[in-house]
């Protein structure tokens, strides 16, 4: 779940791209930075946009992204702004993909309420399902490389601040999305006002603030000027605003600044004390995870890294170093001069606490223990130094109390790709994961991102036979959601209620699921169909039967959004010795036929195809199915595209239909085998519906009719049987 918009463009010369950059940062005030291989542009803080270069023959693929749902949508309409200055400063051709279409409209009102207001809803509901499937901390936008602030039960971390996501949808419902979008965005509105500059400062205090005087580190210095300056400009442009008194005090006597007066201001109140690094922190190093106080400084040094508290009195120093062993190899440093205090087991490792000594015996002395840690494929050492035996032996020993560790589940990274997919809108890569592993080793939560991924490409009868498999014990709220989810986009609205009723027992806080069961209750379809009215139905079934045969089976669609699209099976006869399948409902919708062509009456058109009076018309494996499921994809192609199908017209797949045939494309055509007229049905009001024969082609075929014309390929396929033949030789052989 992200909003953003991308630029993609092709150039020969990649440092010129890099001038424009550098032009366009120098007039706004913002920087650029650049490599061989990437460059980005820093509009605020959090706020980028990030270039790749990839060489594709002699030219230069630039791929631009900007993700902006982490800042809102007056960072959206500022990205936008600066990318148009870039694209006429550049002069390249870039082509701008928009998730809010804000950069072809540029209305902001619409964007923030259709886009950016309606992620913050679903992110915070999102939150709250994590929760109730048991997790105890949740996370939207946080970059766990830099750390993870202290966990509390039933929170969410953001820069933005820590957030009770139950809490925050109630507020939703009380004081509506607007009231606290402008807490959670960092820039909600369209101009940098008194709003963005508090949240900036906020986001600055809640994720990078140390909490520590000035004087201790260039690091402090940068941080709490950055915070100081920016609340300041906040109340001079608007005094009315909730201000946080209290940490903004703390940081005037930190850096060492006279404060402005705030008695008058009306505080800002949350519901949890700002700042991740006022508590403990955890940190990851490779499989391991360890805790420090929030307020330690990272450092690198030629021969050491590691943390410091940087502090004049009872200071510590935590040095780290990390190595990839296999596990048979991985075993502890032997030194008979360490002193070991104790041997620790805890999940997923071990690890050993040795007492190194001290310089001296004096209390105000440097003494040092080290911390030797076994984990799967990693050893781990760190040396802890701090001032005196007592605080090194306390320190250390609560130290190693809170080690933590991770064991790879193989299974780990392709849930983190799913989400990714899912995002991506990629749903046949989801499917086609889960299908890959074997079924033995298939899971409750691996079962419900499949059937979502069905759900999503309307694939709803595949989609309640695997959630069907889920065992009784591991049906949540979510299960019941997805089932009747299925069921209600199937139309089968008595199911779904009962489906959705059962989700809103488990979690009765869900709206959506409200809604649905609204919806079902009303009788409501999902769907509003365009359909051929009584008479024009009676004279298509008419024109069926006369010309191509009476249908005893019709494939019904159960799930129709747009077309009702139905398929006439007429088996084979003595005459026939063939199926022919013919759609029932694209002719419905008329299709958008070029002005010029307007007097031949072709925006209405309906499909036929031939298969083998011994193909297994009724089966829905792929290879088998794949003629029907394409009379369904061409039936709505037209909507799709807001385009036409008609005579000669080729419409590729881009890869074979089944394993069992090369068949990669098709052509339409006129109907063959059949009486004159077949192709032509009048319908009572004096419009006409088009009949069109499928035919399939190979690559090579799809290749040749490009390049000459659909007429010349014809001539070549005119020993071809109309009946599909997935073994007939390639007339472009």
């Amino acid at each position: 779940m992200s909003i953003g918009f991308r630029l993609t463009a092709k150039c020969k010369n990649i440092s010129s791209f890099q001038e424009s950059l550098d032009a366009v940062a120098a007039r706004n005030n913002i920087s650029a930075s650049h490599s061989e291989d990437y460059s980005e542009l820093s509009l605020c803080r959090l706020g980028n946009i990030f270039f790749n270069y990839e060489p594709e023959g002699d030219e230069i693929v630039i791929a631009g992204d900007c993700q902006t749902n982490l800042l809102g949508a007056g960072f959206h309409k500022y990205a936008t702004e600066i990318a148009c200055e870039l694209i006429r400063q550049s002069e390249l051709s870039f082509e701008v993909e928009d998730d809010t279409e804000y950069y072809e409209h540029r209305d902001f009102e619409r964007m923030r309420s259709e886009h950016f207001y309606p992620w913050l809803k679903a992110i915070m509901k999102l939150c709250c399902e994590r929760m109730e499937q048991g997790a105890d901390m949740s996370a939207i936008c946080w970059d766990y490389n830099k750390y993870i602030p202290q966990g509390v039960k039933g929170t969410v971390v953001s820069p933005f601040g820590r957030i009770n996501p139950h809490h925050f949808m109630e507020r939703i419902e009380n004081e509506g999305i607007e009231t606290l979008a402008n807490e959670f965005f960092m820039w909600n509105n369209e101009e940098r006002d008194a709003q963005f500059y508090r949240n900036i400062a906020l986001s600055a205090l809640w994720e990078d603030c140390y909490f520590m005087p000035s004087a201790r580190s260039d690091a402090d210095e940068e941080i709490n000027a950055f915070i100081i300056g920016n609340l300041e400009k906040a109340v001079e442009m608007n005094d009315s605003l909730p201000f946080p008194k209290e940490d903004y005090l703390l940081l005037c006597r930190l850096a060492e600044q006279e404060p402005i007066d705030v008695s008058f201001l009306p505080d800002y109140v949350h519901e949890f004390p700002i700042g991740y690094h006022k508590g403990k922190v955890t940190y990851k190093l490779g499989n391991l995870s360890f805790d420090l106080p929030g307020h330690y400084l990272y450092f690198e040094e030629e021969d050491s890294r590691g943390y410091y508290d940087g502090v004049d009195e009872n200071w510590h120093v935590v040095r780290t170093l990390a190595y990839s062993i296999p596990d048979d190899e991985v075993n502890y440093l032997e030194d008979n001069e360490n002193v070991l205090v104790e041997e620790k087991f805890f999940n997923n490792g071990k690890c050993r606490l040795y007492d190194l000594g001290g310089e001296e015996d004096g209390s105000d002395s440097e003494y040092v223990c080290q911390c030797q840690i076994i984990t799967e494929h990693q050893f781990t050492l760190f040396t802890i130094s701090c001032e005196g035996k007592e605080e090194a032996m306390a320190f250390s020993t609560d130290f190693v109390e809170h080690l933590t560790a991770s064991k790879e589940d193989k299974y780990d990274k392709l849930l983190e790709q799913i989400e990714q997919w899912h995002t991506d809108d990629e749903e046949q890569k989801i499917v086609d994961a889960i299908l890959a592993i074997p079924e033995e080793e298939w899971n409750a939560e691996l079962i419900g991102l499949l059937a979502r991924a069905y759900n999503n490409q309307e694939e709803y009868l595949k989609a309640i036979d695997c959630l069907l498999t889920v065992e009784e014990e591991d049906k949540d709220a979510l299960w019941f959601y997805r089932l009747g989810y299925a069921y209600y986009y199937m139309n089968q609205l008595e199911k779904a209620q009962k489906a959705f009723e059962r989700s809103l027992e488990l979690d009765p806080d869900d709206d959506d699921v409200k809604e649905f069961i609204d919806l079902c209750k009303s009788g409501e379809s999902p769907y509003d169909p365009e359909m051929y009215d009584p008479e024009e139905m009676d004279a298509l079934e008419a024109h069926i039967d006369k010309y191509f045969g009476k249908s005893k089976n019709v494939f019904h669609e159960i799930a129709s959004p747009d077309i009702h699209v139905d398929i006439y099976i007429i088996e084979p006869t003595r005459k026939r010795n063939y199926y022919t399948l013919i759609t029932s409902g694209m002719g419905a919708h008329r299709m958008n036929v070029p002005q010029e062509l307007a007097e031949y009456k072709l925006e209405r058109a309906e499909l036929v195809i031939y298969l083998p009076a011994d193909w297994n018309v009724y089966d829905h494996s792929e290879k088998n199915y794949w003629p029907l499921r394409w009379l369904k994809i061409l039936a709505r192609l037209p909507i799709g595209e807001d385009s036409w199908l008609g005579w000669g017209h080729t419409v590729p797949n881009g890869e074979p239909f089944a394993e069992n045939t090369r068949f990669s494309g098709v052509m339409l055509i006129n109907p063959e085998t059949v009486k004159k007229g077949a192709d032509v049905c009048r319908l009572p009001n004096g419009e006409e519906v088009n009949f069109y024969q499928v035919i399939p082609l190979y690559e090579e075929e799809m290749n040749f009719k490009v390049a000459h014309n659909a007429e010349t390929l014809l001539g070549r396929m005119d020993k071809v049987s109309p009946v599909v033949d997935i073994h007939r030789a390639s007339v472009c052989g």
